[in-house]
């Protein structure tokens, strides 16, 4: 069974960009890398600026048979808040197929997090309290771009593929240790490539 690993979180995005040509889609990969590793590491207020996201954003997740919708950039921000702020940041594919049209970026994947056997998230799963486990399941995604800004993010879980394997307590993870991790790859995406890569969408 793989084990999640942070520091792959990148490889399906960068496998797409590897076979990418067309610029303005190129420009909505690199956005999308740079947001899945500013999420990851914490710093979520950098992922809502004018440069990276629409000014009313929106958002449709859909999470074991529930959907929250967040509408505008006040319930966007509340809801990375909550996440960053509870420290559960860190999680993120353990495989991942990423496609890219003038529409915004496609996304079929295993996402998988880490947590302690008394997180909540095992609630009612019959896990021990002292285990360290993985918690994984499938997922489609849509991330409609506009003027090579992200709109939105509209996420379709696949709620019979949940699954709660233990694994070695050495594969947890603490958001202060992912964003250590994960500084080398976000040097690779700098705001700057992102801000040169609006102006393919001007004029």
């Amino acid at each position: 069974m793989k084990v999640f690993d942070v520091r792959e979180i990148t490889r399906g995005v960068d496998a797409a960009l590897e076979v990418t040509r067309d610029p303005r889609h190129r420009h909505m990969l690199k956005n999308y890398r740079r947001h899945a590793l500013l999420e990851v590491s914490g710093f979520w207020e950098d992922i809502l600026i004018p440069a990276m996201t629409v000014e009313h954003p929106l958002y449709r997740l859909t999470e074991r048979g529930r959907t929250h919708v967040c509408d505008g950039m006040e319930e966007v921000r509340a809801f990375y808040r909550e996440i960053v702020d509870n420290g559960v940041n860190v999680f993120g594919a353990l495989e991942e197929e990423v496609a890219v049209s003038d529409y915004g970026i496609f996304i079929e994947a295993v996402f998988a997090q880490v947590v302690r056997g008394t997180d909540a998230a095992l609630a009612g799963e019959d896990v021990d309290p002292g285990g360290t486990y993985q918690i994984s399941h499938r997922f489609a995604a849509a991330w409609p771009y506009r003027d090579g800004r992200l709109v939105g993010e509209f996420i379709y879980d696949d709620t019979g593929s949940w699954r709660f394997d233990e694994v070695d307590a050495s594969a947890l993870m603490s958001p202060a240790e992912a964003r250590e991790a994960l500084a080398p790859y976000l040097e690779q995406s700098p705001l700057s490539e992102i801000e040169d890569g609006l102006r393919l969408f001007r004029g």
